[in-house]
């Protein structure tokens, strides 16, 4: 917001102090000033000036030549166009040197023959307005050689101040005054009304009704009839202290409200009584494809929650946003309505999204706005406009002095009720540690700020809350009060007494960043996505409600319609990747993500499968108080994706189709650089997976039985709702990095000294059926009763043919043993491999080869 130094020294007197200094103070108050800008529109000599003779220029019919005395020294010789130039004329003279605004610099020059020292100045080439037909005309009371700086009060100091949206109070100059005199300890000066400039007789409510038709929308409006108004330019000193505050000015009506809406932070609006039908404003909601086209001229289509003022058959304005161009002042206009209204902030904030339409009226009304202040802020409108007419008839401009109407039209259906905030000084004293602070300094702020002291007892005081101030609802916005005020510099310092010692992290910090660079080693590229998802995506997937990974949370206020929920899964993330990617024509992407999946805790009724059970149980990394309550369960988990083609065409080899053996080589690269290799791989159960192509998937177990992930083919009707082929669809793998920690930690473990005893190796060799798997083995190797010294287990050979009975296949392991306390003998190994052997006998029907 800009504030007007010479402007905000009506209200308080600043006159002594720097801008420096005044910009220390606001900031020291939470008025943060961002910057000072010096007005000085004019440089040299710009004086009052008296045309002394205008003759006719001698070879040119529109030109005048003008002796032109400045008050001292010979009188200039100007050639001049305007044409009022004439004798007597006491004008604006610019001499040889000055610099105009634009830049404009006066030298001598030779005008058609006849050299001319100066310029006489329209008000255009002054900055101060459009016009350009004649030279300005000032009164005889004008001094000569007085600056025209000086004598218009062009030059001021503009401040710059950066509002935080809870100090709506200081959208109007008032506001900042305020808290500037409480803080210098000075009085504010408010204007008050005068009285004579209002007519008893002169009633609002014969000219205008006002009907509240929906509640809530509006807590109150005021209307007030004046008569006799003339929509000409306003007074230099009006039109500046509107320029400086950055608008532009128009005309006496529209700078007078746009005026008291900076002095007071009340938006303003004023209506051609010609223009209301049947005497009547409605404040109403819009019909649903009502049109109305705007001061700005653009025609606009209303909703139902459109907020709208009206008369008896139309809309006339959009409520806290912009009047209506069927109702604005026009140059004819003669009498007004002025309108000064409260509107729901909600409301505003929605329709000026809805409509791209930001504008001053509806920041104000966003943030909240005086509902008491409103009678108030129509009588100064009413007022502003009488003084702009009565200074404009001392220039000699034919403009009517305004007839004020003595009532105003104010509904207000509930009366105002002030809040009540208790104010403890121990409590007071403790926060800011400003333990010599009394009870009478902290009244005498708070009343300075508004605040009226309604009771006390003993050391809690009572303060009821000035309807200015939206922001105060709590003891402790009481105390930022006093402690703002009274200086945030006052407050002593201490640093705090810890003590410095090292603070671990926990280790799946660590860990998640070994395995970024673990997966691009494997070839894959990191992706990071934003953690959202729609319902779109769980249909895409086949994930029905009845789902684990149904469980989603909803976000209150999504950005996009398409990011409403949390993710669950990251396998959608992964596909809009690839998508994007092949868009931009890039092919057999293989890339990865390792962040967090988020679920509903207690959301999910139907009965998860053992795959999905621990969605219910809360990740790694997460405060204990955390674990308490009922906020999202989080785990932290990688999801990799295989796009087609595996490897494309080139001159020495053909298109490879990526396929389900692809991704389980990438995550059996990937596992094994954390020593996990035997994991279990079991087929899917359709419910369970349903994005996945049930005969080419793998649910992934730990030899503890613990479930870590999937790795499969997409399904060809999830690819297919996502745009890809579903005849070679990409490869997917998502994993929890959790599981991974733990299985990792526990290798890690049995590695975590040097091993003082030697291993002893064996290899054997069974002779099996055909129908027995790898997984079979590793579950029969995890059931071992009587395991002692066995460690490892590898498979390093699958053999059919020469000497293998049909039917039949040949399955090699080499087996390691150690003990940790001495070094194992052969009896040691072979009791222990004897054991094995019929353990595989009776489970796998296992026979040595």
């Amino acid at each position: 917001m800009r504030i007007s130094l010479q402007w905000l020294n009506d209200y308080i007197d600043i006159k002594d102090l720097t801008p420096e200094h005044l910009a220390t103070e606001l900031t020291q108050l939470g008025l943060e000033v961002e910057g000072i800008e010096r007005i000085e529109p004019l440089k040299g000599e710009v004086v009052v000036g008296r045309i002394l003779k205008a003759e006719q220029h001698p070879n040119a019919d529109k030109l005048r030549v003008c002796q032109v005395s400045v008050g001292s020294g010979d009188p200039l010789k100007i050639v001049c166009g305007a044409p009022n130039a004439r004798d007597g004329l006491r004008v604006v003279v610019a001499r040889i040197g000055a610099v105009l605004p634009g830049d404009f610099k006066i030298k001598e020059s030779k005008i058609r023959g006849e050299s001319s020292f100066g310029m006489l100045c329209s008000e255009q080439e002054l900055g101060l307005s459009e016009s350009h037909d004649g030279i300005i005309e000032l009164p005889e009371s004008a001094p000569l050689g007085t600056a025209i700086s000086q004598y218009y009060a062009m030059n001021d100091t503009v401040i710059e101040i950066g509002l935080t949206p809870n100090r709506s109070d200081c959208l109007g100059i008032i506001g900042v005054a305020r808290d500037l005199a409480a803080r210098l300890k000075r009085p504010l000066k408010v204007p008050a009304p005068v009285a004579k400039r209002s007519q008893e007789s002169l009633h609002s409510a014969s000219h205008v009704t006002v009907q509240l038709t929906t509640n809530g929308d509006s807590q109150r409006f005021c209307a007030l009839y004046v008569r006799g108004v003339r929509a000409v330019p306003s007074p230099q000193w009006l039109q500046r202290r509107v320029q400086h505050a950055g608008m532009r000015p128009i005309n006496l009506i529209v700078d007078a409200t746009n005026y008291v809406m900076l002095e007071s932070g009340q938006p303003i609006h004023a209506y051609d009584e010609r223009d209301l039908q049947g005497k009547v404003i409605q404040v109403r909601r819009a019909k649903e494809g009502e049109e109305l086209t705007t001061l700005d001229g653009q025609k606009r289509q209303l909703t139902a929650t459109d907020i709208v003022i009206a008369d008896a058959s139309k809309a006339v304005g959009l409520a806290g946003v912009m009047g209506g161009e069927n109702s604005e002042v026009k140059a004819d206009t003669a009498n007004i309505i002025i309108e000064v209204a409260h509107f729901n902030p909600v409301l505003v904030r929605k329709t000026a999204k809805r409509y791209g339409m930001h504008t001053e009226a509806s920041h104000r009304f966003e943030r909240g706005i005086d509902v008491q202040n409103i009678p108030w802020v129509a009588r100064r409108v009413a007022e502003v406009i009488y003084q702009g007419a009565e200074e404009l008839r001392g220039l000699g401009v034919d403009v009517p002095l305004p007839e004020i109407a003595g009532q105003a039209v104010d509904v207000h259906p509930q009366a105002f009720k002030p809040a009540i905030v208790a104010l403890r000084l121990p409590r007071l004293k403790q926060i800011t540690a400003l333990s010599a602070i009394n009870r009478d300094t902290v009244v005498g702020i708070l009343e300075s700020l508004g605040f009226q002291l309604t009771d006390h007892k003993d050391e809690r005081l009572l303060f009821s809350v000035p309807s200015w101030r939206h922001d105060i609802e709590r003891e402790i916005d009481l105390i930022e009060e006093v402690a703002r005020v009274h200086g945030f510099d006052k407050i002593p310092f201490k640093l705090p007494k810890m003590e410095i010692s090292h603070l671990p992290e926990h280790p799946l910090i660590d860990f998640l960043d070994q395995n970024k660079i673990t997966l691009a080693d494997c070839g894959l590229s990191e992706v990071i996505t934003f953690p959202f998802m729609h319902a779109g995506d769980l249909e895409n997937m086949g994930i029905k409600e009845n789902h684990p990974l149904a469980a989603a949370v909803r976000l209150v206020n999504p950005l996009v319609e398409t990011q409403g929920l949390l993710r669950t899964t990251m396998i959608p993330g992964l596909l809009a990747s690839v998508l994007e990617n092949r868009r931009h024509g890039r092919q057999g992407v293989k890339i990865f993500e390792a962040a967090r999946t988020f679920h509903e805790p207690q959301k999910f009724n139907g009965t998860a499968s053992a795959a999905w059970a621990h969605v219910q149980e809360q990740g790694v990394h997460i405060p204990a108080k955390a674990r308490n309550d009922e906020r999202p369960i989080e785990r932290n988990r990688v999801a990799v994706i295989l796009d087609q083609p595996y490897t494309e065409k080139s001159w020495n080899q053909p298109e490879q189709k990526v396929d389900f053996f692809h991704g389980k080589q990438i995550l059996m690269q990937w596992t094994s650089a954390y020593g996990v290799q035997s994991l279990r791989f079991e087929p899917i159960q359709a419910d369970d997976f349903p994005w996945l192509h049930p005969g080419a998937a793998a649910a992934i177990w730990t030899p503890k039985g613990k479930f870590f992930g999937y790795v499969g083919q997409l399904h060809p009707r999830t690819a297919k709702a996502y745009g890809l082929d579903f005849q070679h669809t990409p490869v997917v793998f998502e994993a929890d990095l959790e599981v991974l920690l733990e299985e990792w930690q526990v290798k890690r473990s049995y590695a975590s000294g040097s091993a003082k005893f030697p291993p002893v190796a064996r290899d054997l060799a069974l002779v099996v059926p055909e129908s027995v798997t790898y997984d079979a083995f590793m579950k029969s190797f995890a059931g071992f009763k009587r395991r002692k010294y066995l460690r490892e287990q590898h498979l390093f050979d699958v053999y059919q043919g020469t000497n293998i009975p049909a039917g039949k296949k040949s399955m090699a392991f080499s087996l390691v043993f150690q003990a940790d306390d001495r070094t194992l003998t052969d009896k040691d190994v072979e009791k222990e491999v004897e054991a094995l052997l019929t353990q595989l006998k009776e489970d796998l029907s296992a026979d040595i080869r």
